[in-house]
Parts: C-alpha cells; sequence; structure tokens
C-alpha cells in the first residue's frame, strides 16, 4: 500500500501539482542525484532521459522539512522515467499518466498513477518512489507482509484480507519503488497481487542497476 495513504500528512506538506504544471513554464530539469541536505547522493550518477510534458515533472526536494529530515533524496521519479512502450506492454494507457499526490517531507514520495486499456478491465496502478526503507515497511507492518523477488531484487508484498489492492515495494539505493495495483470493479481476470508481480517484474529495470 502506499506510504502516504498509510501515513496522512499534513496537507501542507503534499505536493498536488508542481510550479511547472501550474504556470505554463519550461519543464525542469530531472531531479539531480543529491541528498536533502545538497550533497551527492552514491545511489546514482547517471542523468537519465525523462518525459518532458511540463505537468508530469517532479516538485523539488530542496526545503526546510527534507533537510530537517536528513534523508537521501528520491533519484527515480515514476512519471518522467517510466517510457509509454512499457506502460502499453502492461495493457494500461500512457494518456491516463498523472502525477500522485507527491510528499516531499520528512520522508519524500514521487508518485504517478495510471489506468487500464482497455478500460473494461479496470486495473488501477500507482507507483511511488521514496526514501523509507524496506526495514521501514517491515516494521510497519510486521506479522503482515512477505518478503518477495523482483528480478533478482529484495520487495516487500503486502496486502490486506479482503482489499481489492496488493502492493510490493521493490528495494532502491535510497529506499523502494513502489507498485500498488487497485482492481477497482472487480474485472475477475486475475488477482491484484499476481497484477501486481506482472508489473512489478516490468517496471524493476526502470529502476536502473545504479539506483
Amino acid at each position: 500500500m502506499s506510504w502516504i495513504k498509510r501515513y496522512p500528512i499534513p496537507a501542507v506538506f503534499v505536493i498536488g501539482l508542481t510550479v511547472a504544471g501550474c504556470t505554463g513554464a519550461e519543464p525542469a530539469d530531472p531531479p539531480s542525484a543529491t541528498g536533502a541536505g545538497g550533497s551527492p547522493a552514491e545511489s546514482s550518477s547517471t542523468v537519465r532521459p525523462t518525459l518532458t510534458d511540463a505537468k508530469l515533472q517532479p516538485p523539488s526536494q530542496d526545503n526546510k522539512y527534507t533537510k530537517a529530515g536528513g534523508r537521501p533524496a528520491v533519484v527515480v521519479d515514476p512519471c518522467t522515467w517510466i517510457p509509454d512502450d512499457t506502460i502499453r506492454a502492461l495493457n494500461l494507457d500512457p494518456a491516463t499518466r498523472k502525477r500522485g499526490r507527491d510528499l516531499i517531507a520528512e520522508y519524500s514520495f514521487l508518485t504517478c498513477d495510471f489506468a487500464a486499456n482497455p478500460p473494461q478491465e479496470k486495473w488501477r496502478l500507482r507507483v511511488d518512489s521514496g526514501n523509507v526503507t524496506l526495514d521501514e515497511v517491515r516494521q510497519k507492518y510486521a506479522g503482515k507482509y512477505e518478503n518477495v523477488d523482483v528480478n533478482g531484487r529484495e520487495a516487500v508484498r503486502t496486502v490486506k484480507n479482503g482489499d481489492p489492492t496488493c502492493a510490493i515495494d521493490i528495494k532502491t539505493a535510497v529506499g523502494y519503488f513502489g507498485i500498488e495495483v487497485a482492481d477497482v470493479a472487480g474485472s475477475g481476470s486475475a488477482t491484484p497481487c499476481d497484477k501486481a508481480m506482472e508489473y512489478a517484474r516490468a517496471l524493476e529495470p526502470v529502476i536502473g542497476d545504479d539506483n
């Protein structure tokens, strides 16, 4: 499940839209691989290509809350790192891509939402990239998680009994890359966790070996 959903945060910390998306300014450059305090992050030294729509660009991670938290910056941004072809291969619609409720505070998350194509299947995908560790996920959900492997990466799967959502959080250098799948209309074509693992295996390469 999304860490944002699991840990409600005062609205002042949640970034819904980037400045570029609101003003029509030119797209911002991809976020630099720097820690919350401005030092280079060891997890990535490679500049990755990004989608350029101004409305998709991530918010700045440089504020008093991130500096106070002392956590590394989030490097992988799902809204600008996941190619359209990858989304189409999962039978999702790239045109539904939109930024979720980005969280930039003591811990930070960059979020992107996608919907299914064709629409009658009604799957919804949320991807979170954050600087909360898998150990913190395990501590929060002691006895309610399962350790899994995604393309050789350590990961944690969490699901509530009777809940039509399933989340798989994949370990990254600064935290985790989270895949949350919801069957919003009871499509019945697969279980949410089957879909979550399918999506996780397809999206894991986007993280990059250096992250």
